[in-house]
This record gives C-alpha cells, sequence and structure tokens, in this order.
C-alpha cells in the first residue's frame, strides 16, 4: 500500500487525469491505463494500474472514459485484503461501491512509463 500511497501523492491523486482505457486481460483481470497531461494537453506520464483477481466491478466502455470528470482524482484503498479503486475522494470501500467507476480486486500492479 505504501507504493499505491507514494503514487497518488506524486500525481495529486490523478486530479484532472485522463482515463485512457480499461482492457480485459482474462474474465478476472484488467489494466486500467490513466495519463497525466501539461496544461497544453501534452502527455506526460503514463500508469498502468492491473487488477488480479477482481470480485466487483463497475466498468464504463472505453469510448466514454475520456469524458470522465476526474477533477476531483482517484481513490485507491486497501480494506479486508481488498484494493478498491474509484473515481473522487473516498477513504472506505462504500466510496468505491458508489462511484460511477470502480474496480475491486485481490491484487494490483503498477508500471508508470
Amino acid at each position: 500500500m505504501e507504493q499505491i500511497n507514494t503514487l497518488l501523492e506524486k500525481y495529486n491523486n490523478f486530479k484532472d487525469a485522463q482515463i485512457r482505457s480499461i482492457q480485459p486481460l482474462s474474465d478476472t483481470s484488467k489494466v486500467l491505463t490513466i495519463v497525466v497531461q501539461d496544461d497544453d494537453g501534452e502527455d506526460l506520464n503514463t500508469v498502468k494500474i492491473e487488477f488480479n483477481n477482481i470480485t466487483n466491478s463497475q466498468i464504463l466502455d472505453n469510448s466514454v472514459l475520456s469524458y470522465m470528470d476526474t477533477g476531483f482524482g482517484i481513490s485507491i484503498i486497501k480494506e479486508h485484503d481488498l484494493y478498491g479503486f474509484a473515481l473522487g475522494q473516498g477513504t472506505a470501500m462504500l466510496h468505491v461501491l458508489n462511484a460511477p467507476l470502480f474496480i475491486v480486486a485481490s491484487d494490483i500492479k503498477i508500471e508508470e512509463k
């Protein structure tokens, strides 16, 4: 969880970042790609978060992801050995499960480019 908190802090919880895609790897694994941009809209950093052993999710079609409001950033929390990803600021799994886009999984991997 320390790596996740460091990542969220480094990118200011991905406020105003763009969610580019959510690609399935299998029925229970997906890769979410988030891009941090500069003021001119140029890509600065790409972060891929791989979710494995997904137990619950509400995933939108890739064609609408770029329209999602990330002005409040994202949340990644750990509760009861599960990781929860959601749009907006939250500190509990209840927030995750009520978000318009969320993923709950038992394992995540992070890759920065």
